[in-house]
């Protein structure tokens, strides 16, 4: 695997994109490109809600024909922001592509952000040129995972300490990297979960933020002893964030701050 951006050799160049932009094919050549929406964000608050952000979807068009003179519309996804107040997660934006040789848009849905019992995943739509990919995780206490090869993973739903980490990536590596043939894998790090109360952790100093890998999502901080703030964790590209909630009885906590989606992502590569 090459890391994002590095070029496998001067024929196969790697492009990543991570801000909106209209994107002009620097060489003639046959591209793989694979799409990425942003991740929901979790609730923000007090008196036990539970409710991480949904993960952002993933697709792919595996082999497409591009030229110097084609033009494409690359729109990149923006997570949601942290919430805190007892306020819903904030969703996550579309991912979209079109331009020369598309059959109309091609849109990678951003996660939900947390609200009730978690925020949805994101949905594939679009058409043509072997588009195809998979919804992102859903969020539940924690934020859902980026699914490459099937549906994002869920987020864990456990407060029991250690258990309620985000949903990781069934591509899971050492960090998000492409190959030269159409292949991507993601992180590795699943955001852990804080459970501050009867379990005995120790507690953090500050806003203390834990951050998942790319395409996993965020996991579930929660109070329930006097005072004590807690912040979830943020999602890695793509990942939803993860919920932030001081319990009832947890009288006097300075905040409780949700876990940010990550960001979208756009990623195309030559391919012989």
């Amino acid at each position: 695997m090459a890391v994002l951006g590095q070029v496998a050799s001067e024929a196969f160049p790697q492009l990543t994109i991570t801000t909106s932009m209209t994107w002009v094919p620097p060489q003639d050549g046959t591209v793989c490109i694979h799409v990425v929406g942003a991740g929901g964000s979790g609730y923000g608050g007090s008196g036990g809600v539970v409710a991480g952000g949904g993960a952002g979807a993933y697709a792919k068009i595996p082999s497409l024909a591009v030229t110097t003179q084609g033009s494409f519309t690359l729109v990149v996804g923006v997570g949601g922001a942290s919430v805190n107040g007892n306020n819903n997660g904030v969703a996550g934006g579309n991912s979209t592509i079109a331009g020369t040789g598309l059959t109309g848009t091609k849109t990678c849905g951003g996660g939900a952000g947390g609200t009730g019992t978690g925020g949805a995943g994101g949905s594939v739509s679009g058409s043509g040129e072997s588009w195809a990919g998979y919804s992102g995780g859903a969020g539940r206490y924690a934020g859902g995972g980026v699914g490459v090869y099937a549906t994002g993973e869920l987020g864990g739903n456990s407060l029991s300490a250690g258990l309620c980490t985000g949903g990781m990536s069934d591509a899971a590596g050492g960090g998000l990297a492409m190959s030269q043939f159409g292949v991507i894998c993601g992180g590795s790090i699943r955001s852990m979960n804080n459970n501050f109360g009867a379990t005995g952790n120790s507690l953090p100093t500050g806003r203390t933020t834990f951050q998942a890998g790319d395409l996993c999502g965020g996991g579930l901080s929660y109070s329930t002893q006097a005072g004590h703030g807690v912040r979830g964790g943020n999602g890695g590209i793509g990942g939803g964030g993860g919920n932030a909630t001081n319990a009832s009885g947890n009288a006097g906590a300075s905040y409780a701050d949700s876990g940010i989606g990550g960001d979208g992502i756009i990623l195309i590569q030559y391919i012989p």
